[in-house]
Parts: structure tokens; C-alpha cells; sequence
């Protein structure tokens, strides 16, 4: 059963159970919620040892008395369920301070406790049930103080000197940003930060785990009034933006076109189904470097009907990737197999 229907029925699990002083059979918590009474069963057991303040009562189920006393804040269950939830979700930030102070709060609120000893071993079954592994995510352990430093400089308003690796031009640059904003993408699974760049003399979004070194220095700045992370982000189709507006049109096969238009890619979205099957999907965006790596990633799904120019661009793309699958495989060498030390120098 996928891991979200399981968070559903605990949720209603325990609220069954907060609602009601008598405790419920099994069998009412199955019936009412249309779930197998065997099912309802494993799930108590397991709450049950996970640590849960639950107990059977002859035939009966119920939260144990005086549980809300044995937890050191006054949360209910579902509550701190909903923070283990949160902490799940939280996983593609792991490393960085933002799940440092989360883990630490999590831990004065769930911690073992005189009147619950217990507590502390809250949730160990509900938490593998509920794991979130991310694919894409960014381990931030090495970048905690560079994160420390743009926090401070967000707090304080103060100016950082920052050394940035640019990589559409591979290159470094030294720059000295005003940090507005600190921004997670849930769906590239990374932080970014909104900044006004004195170089560029425009508000410029920043990937943190590219900065090679941010100092913050003495110089104080004012975030415009009208700033928000929404207003920056208008028109972008996720995180980056390049000044200028194009509207795009794709068509989508039908054996493709269900999972592509049932999610909502940006906010300008415009879907229209053909007589085939297949759907027309129509987007405003600023720029269009990430909407063709969206593109690409349809393979032959997807079809650019306008603007012309980037259609001749997909397809150029999809001849270079044909000649590459056609053509033999070419080793090539790592820094290490030229004989390039880890820390750089000649062996």
C-alpha cells in the first residue's frame, strides 16, 4: 500500500481513538473507515510498540489515561505525528541547519520524560514507514557554515562577500550580494538564495551549494518593500528566470498525455485535449532553459508546436542524442586517471 494511504489511516486511527473516552473496538474503527479488521489490528500493535500511549481495554481500544500529562508540551498525537511527517519531508535538507534546529526541537518535544521513559522511541515503526529517500537531493553537511553565514546575513541585513561558481560558463566570480531571501524548491530539492547582486545591479538567484565562500562584511542594505519570493519567481518555470517572456506550445502523445496533465508544471499551464488522445499544453514563461530540459525529458512524447525556433532547437538536441546512442562507446579519463592527486597536485 503506498506510504501516503498508510499516514491517512493512522491519522484517522488515532483520531478515532482521541475522540472517544470509552475506546472503540477494532472492529467499529475497521467498519467505520472501510479497512480490514486485520489491518486495524497490526496497525494498533504497532503504534502499540512503537511507543504509542495505546492500550486494549477488554475488547476496546483507547488512548491510556493521562497520556496528554506524559508529553512534555502540550501536543496531541496527531500533532506529533504531523511532526514526524515534517521531519520526513525534510530529508532532501538533511545537513543543513534548517534540520539541525528541526532534529533539536523534535527532540525537546518527543524526548524521554520521567512520567514517559518511552517517549523517546515515539514513532520508530511510523518513521520507516514514512521515509521519503530523495534522488536528487544535495547533502548540505559541507556547506552548514556557508548556510550559517547567509541565515546571519538575512537576519541582519548585512552584505556578504561571496565567491560564486556560475555553471552555465564554469567559471568563478567574486561578488559582493545583499541576501533577501532563502528559498527551498521542493521539486529540484534545493536551496537557493534571492539576492541583489551589486555586480549585475539586478536581484539574481544563487544555488547555495555553488557558493565556494561567503564572508559577511559591515555593509548594511534595506529589502525593497515590494520584494517577495512569489514576485520574483513570476514567470519562471521553476527557479531561474532570464528576462524574457515566450510562449510556448507542446503536444503530448496519448500514451503520455494522462501523467504529463494531470500535474500542473507551472501556473500559466493551459490544457487542451485532442480528438486523439493526446493533450495540447500551452505555458508563458520567462525563459526557456528549464522548460527545455522538461521538454527533453519527454523524449518522443512530446511534440514543440510554436515557437518555431525552439522546436528547431529540441530537434537538434534529439539528432545529437540519436548519433550519440548510435555510435561507440568512447572511454574517457578522470582527473585521478591523469595522475591528479586529490588535492591537486602532479604524482
Amino acid at each position: 500500500m503506498p506510504r501516503g494511504e498508510q499516514v491517512a489511516r493512522l491519522y484517522r486511527l488515532i483520531q478515532g481513538l482521541r475522540d472517544t473516552s470509552r475506546g472503540l473496538p477494532a472492529a467499529t474503527l475497521a467498519e467505520r473507515n472501510g479497512w480490514n479488521v486485520r489491518t486495524v489490528y497490526r496497525d494498533l500493535r504497532a503504534l502499540q510498540d512503537a511507543g504509542f500511549p495505546i492500550a486494549a481495554d477488554g475488547a476496546r481500544w483507547k488512548l491510556v489515561d493521562g497520556w496528554r500529562e506524559a508529553i512534555p508540551f502540550p501536543l496531541s498525537i496527531g500533532e506529533l505525528l504531523a511532526l514526524h511527517v515534517a521531519r520526513q519531508m525534510l530529508h532532501p535538507l538533511s545537513g543543513s541547519p534548517v534540520v539541525r534546529d528541526f532534529d533539536r526541537f523534535l527532540g525537546r518535544v518527543t524526548g524521554p520524560s520521567r512520567a514517559a521513559p518511552r517517549q523517546g522511541e515515539l514513532f520508530r515503526r511510523v518513521r520507516a514507514w514514512l521515509s521519503t529517500p530523495s534522488s536528487l537531493g544535495i547533502d548540505y553537511t559541507a556547506h552548514a557554515a556557508l548556510l550559517e553565514t547567509l541565515c546571519r546575513a538575512c537576519e541582519t541585513n548585512r552584505t556578504v562577500r561571496a565567491i560564486y561558481y556560475t555553471e552555465t560558463r564554469r567559471e568563478l566570480t567574486k561578488r559582493d550580494l545583499d541576501p533577501y531571501h532563502l528559498y527551498f524548491d521542493p521539486r529540484l530539492e534545493a536551496l537557493y538564495c534571492f539576492a541583489w547582486c551589486h555586480w549585475r545591479k539586478d536581484i539574481r538567484t544563487f544555488a547555495v551549494h555553488r557558493f565556494r565562500r561567503a564572508v559577511l562584511t559591515d555593509r548594511r542594505f534595506e529589502v525593497p518593500p515590494d520584494f517577495t519570493p512569489q514576485a520574483h519567481l513570476r514567470g519562471a518555470f521553476r527557479i531561474w528566470r532570464e528576462g524574457n517572456a515566450v510562449n510556448v506550445r507542446l503536444g503530448v502523445d496519448p500514451d503520455h498525455a494522462g501523467w504529463v496533465s494531470e500535474r500542473t508544471w507551472h501556473k500559466s499551464q493551459k490544457t487542451r485535449r485532442r480528438a486523439d488522445g493526446g493533450v495540447e499544453m500551452e505555458f508563458t514563461v520567462d525563459g526557456t532553459t528549464e522548460i527545455k530540459r522538461f521538454i527533453l525529458h519527454l523524449g518522443a512524447a512530446a511534440e514543440v508546436l510554436d515557437p518555431p525556433w525552439l522546436r528547431k532547437e529540441i530537434a537538434q538536441e534529439h539528432e545529437k542524442a540519436a548519433l550519440r546512442g548510435a555510435g561507440a562507446a568512447q572511454e574517457s579519463l578522470t582527473l585521478d586517471d591523469r595522475g591528479v592527486g586529490e588535492t591537486g597536485d602532479r604524482r
